[in-house]
């Protein structure tokens, strides 16, 4: 997703971020993962959060591609995250319940980048698959997105800073091959809607998006 939010929110959500202290991200890992994850945050909790969290969801809100994909039902959590030289994240899944005492379950997980790329070394967001490892390093104001349940992992950094904001939503829909499969349905009919005679193949697209919509989704 580029560009996911403007310029001028970026200037006020790293803005926010300097007003607060950064802990140590530790505070928040499970036991298993306290010596996989080195890195400093802003967590949950403190006020500068709630009006960055603000700015975030509104700019998830009016992205189309976030909204059909993750089908968003409400924000289990979010934190600023700071990763300066030798800090890193091991391999790892996200927790599956967040925001005790509340527990909302994590579907779907976010990174929105901060920094521009070339300020710093190192860092990428990288994915394990069956093929080895993907790896992400986006410009500021992009973000992406992806099954909370994958392993993941972001690399040493070597020099600069790393800043983003990450986040987890519960999604109307568990299943990711479910949510993958109205993403499609959604883009084809996107993709055809105006086209002449393509009428009735839009319909038929909406309703097939419509009722798997209907049989998956856990209001």
């Amino acid at each position: 997703m580029s560009e996911l939010i403007t310029p001028d929110e970026l200037s006020q959500i790293k803005r926010l971020a300097s007003l607060a202290e950064f802990t140590d991200g530790r505070a928040t890992a499970g036991e298993l993962l306290r010596k996989a994850k080195h890195n400093e945050q802003i967590p949950w909790d403190h006020p500068v959060m709630k009006r960055i969290a603000t700015l975030v969801m509104a700019a998830l809100g009016r992205c189309d591609a976030f909204m059909s994909g993750a089908q968003p039902r409400r924000l289990a959590t979010m934190l600023v995250s700071r990763y300066q030289p030798g800090m890193h994240y091991g391999l790892h899944v996200d927790a599956p319940i967040m925001a005790e005492p509340n527990h909302v379950r994590s579907d779907v997980s976010f990174t929105l980048f901060l920094n521009e790329p070339d300020t710093y070394e190192g860092g990428e967001l990288a994915f394990e698959s069956g093929s080895g490892e993907t790896a992400f390093k986006l410009p500021a104001r992009s973000a992406i997105c992806y099954p909370t349940g994958q392993l993941h992992r972001v690399r040493p950094v070597e020099s600069g800073e790393r800043l983003a904001v990450v986040g987890w939503i519960q999604s109307l829909v568990r299943e990711p091959s479910v949510r993958e499969m109205l993403h499609d349905l959604s883009e084809a009919r996107e993709q055809l809607a105006g086209l002449e005679g393509s009428a009735r193949a839009v319909e038929l697209i909406n309703k097939s998006y419509f009722n798997l919509l209907r049989r998956h989704a856990e209001p």
